[in-house]
């Protein structure tokens, strides 16, 4: 099988980079010249990764084809494209809708939205698709937890979830900074601050999920200096300000999605 990426942003990048690397992935990979030292530097690093010049060219080569662009651009750049009924479309485009995809790539309606992570390149990670789709998943899985819906509408907590990534790196980087303003070197802050975040995100991942009601007060003891830390970020409203910050990301999805009907 061939695949084509139309864009070669840092999303692509990863997703190359963990088939290759983690899920050895043995077929031939298609890149379009945007942005040129990276997909220059993809060809270099996989022998089987391929630039094309003409997205046309990039299309007619390829099986299914990835489109990662800004969502600005997704309706132009499909509909400038002669596309095969028998080909797959994959939308890594945030806030595009199936139907948008489905017109723009007629005739084809074999039609996948996606929500890669930049982990991925490791092989973790969620991956979330809309609709589900046995193709797809089966090749997303081998670099990441795949998770399927049909709505769209659901699909869009997924994307409003996915925009807690800035906040959790600003987190990891505030911490490491703060024990540096206290006298603490750099790389012995950041070596305990990103054991601390991996240990717990690694603990979470265990759990079922009825136990993450409880994760949080179970580790508190009255009086402990969790429950004082918890306390006084409630009391600031952080975790108001979690809340209101995803409806503002799902807003903003959902009327991107009006404005195309």
């Amino acid at each position: 099988m061939i695949i084509g990426f139309l864009g070669t942003g840092v999303i692509t990048e990863a997703i190359i980079r963990g088939l290759y690397d983690v899920a050895h992935y043995e077929g031939t990979i298609l890149v379009s010249r945007r942005s040129e030292e990276r997909s220059q530097r993809l060809s270099e690093t996989y022998p089987d990764v391929r630039v094309v010049d003409q997205n046309q060219e990039l299309a007619e080569q390829s099986d299914w084809i990835v489109v990662s662009v800004l969502p600005e651009q997704v309706s132009q750049v499909l509909s400038a494209l002669v596309i095969r009924p028998d080909q797959k479309v994959v939308s890594l485009a945030a806030g595009i809708s199936l139907d948008e995809l489905r017109s723009a790539a007629a005739p084809t309606t074999d039609v996948v939205r996606v929500i890669p992570m930049p982990p991925i390149e490791y092989g973790l990670g969620p991956i979330a698709l809309c609709p589900p789709d046995d193709a797809t998943q089966a090749l997303f899985s081998r670099i990441g937890t795949c998770v399927s819906v049909s709505d769209e509408n659901q699909f869009n907590l997924f994307g409003a979830a996915s925009a807690l990534m800035a906040d959790f790196y600003g987190q990891v980087s505030g911490v490491t900074q703060w024990m540096n303003k206290k006298g603490l070197d750099v790389p012995t802050a950041a070596r305990y601050t990103t054991a601390l975040y991996h240990a717990l995100a690694d603990l979470t991942v265990r759990q079922p999920p009825e136990a993450l009601q409880t994760m949080s007060a179970d580790c508190q003891t009255p009086g402990g200096l969790n429950a004082q830390f918890l306390a006084r970020r409630n009391r600031l409203g952080a975790n108001q300000s979690l809340t209101d910050g995803l409806e503002d990301i799902l807003n903003r999805l959902e009327s991107a999605a009006d404005q195309e009907s």
